[in-house]
């Protein structure tokens, strides 16, 4: 199958992406999308750091073979390892992490909770990113093992997820019952923001996708790299069940793939 040259390439450990994809398809309606996302290893936050860093590479070579113009890291695990995967690629790839933090740090609120995979609060990413623009914003966050690869299972009913999320949100209220935003620091989550509203209402969630989205988008707006006239395509690419990511694309309300595919990566 062949893919259109200087696609946005969105790449992710599982189906959680498709949040930013989302975002892109809505504010670059003319751009074409390659998603690809690596279910058959998902969930990647319970890795080690080089065998995160070694199938994101597989990834990214996938992309970079199909004339990617810019690859957007939709992974926040993945994303904290952007610096060690750039030098590999000659092409711009955007991470997910420093477009939120940037966001909470200039938004004024000053107690954050963090819900991620266990890698993404382990490795304090988010902390450091939003003290370099704030150092008086408290973060708070908890590492879930089990809460991705819930959700990539494309089953939205599971009870499990609901406790998986109380389990998580309320040990960071025990830590500080003060706080009434949390970030959802795994592109999986945004997909059940709904089972996060039901468990606790009186929060407020920031969705890292579409600050990311803004930060591919002025990328190509300062390179002249836009396009504006044809209508965007979408195409997935998985190591996993396609269709699971074409329900999923289709329950978040995104245009309907023109393709999806088995990949080996």
């Amino acid at each position: 199958m062949s893919f259109l040259k200087g696609s946005i390439g969105v790449m992710d450990s599982g189906i959680g992406g498709l949040t930013v994809a989302k975002e892109i398809q809505r504010i670059l309606p003319h751009e074409d999308i390659l998603y690809i996302g690596d279910s058959a290893n998902c969930p990647y936050g319970n890795r080690t750091a080089q065998e995160i860093a070694e199938l994101s590479r597989n990834m990214l070579r996938y992309l970079g073979e199909r004339g990617v113009k810019v690859v957007a890291i939709a992974c926040n695990t993945i994303s904290t390892l952007v610096d060690v995967l750039t030098p590999d690629f000659d092409f711009k790839i955007v991470g997910i992490v420093a477009p939120s933090a940037a966001y909470v740090a200039h938004s004024g609120i000053k107690k954050v909770g963090l819900v991620a995979t266990e890698f993404t609060v382990a490795t304090g990413n988010y902390d450091k990113l939003i003290h370099q623009l704030d150092p008086t914003v408290q973060v708070t966050g908890k590492g879930s093992p089990l809460l991705a690869g819930l959700v990539d299972r494309g089953d939205f009913n599971q009870q499990d997820i609901n406790t998986e999320i109380r389990t998580q949100i309320n040990y960071i209220l025990s830590k500080d019952p003060e706080i009434q935003h949390i970030i959802l620091g795994c592109t999986h989550y945004p997909i059940i923001e709904s089972n996060f509203r039901e468990c606790y209402p009186e929060i407020t969630y920031i969705n890292p996708a579409l600050e990311q989205a803004n930060a591919v988008r002025s990328y190509l707006e300062e390179k002249n790299s836009l396009d504006e006239e044809k209508e965007g395509s979408f195409s997935i690419c998985t190591s996993g069940d396609p269709e699971v990511y074409v329900q999923v694309a289709k329950r978040i309300g995104m245009k309907e793939p023109s393709s999806a595919i088995h990949i080996v990566l």
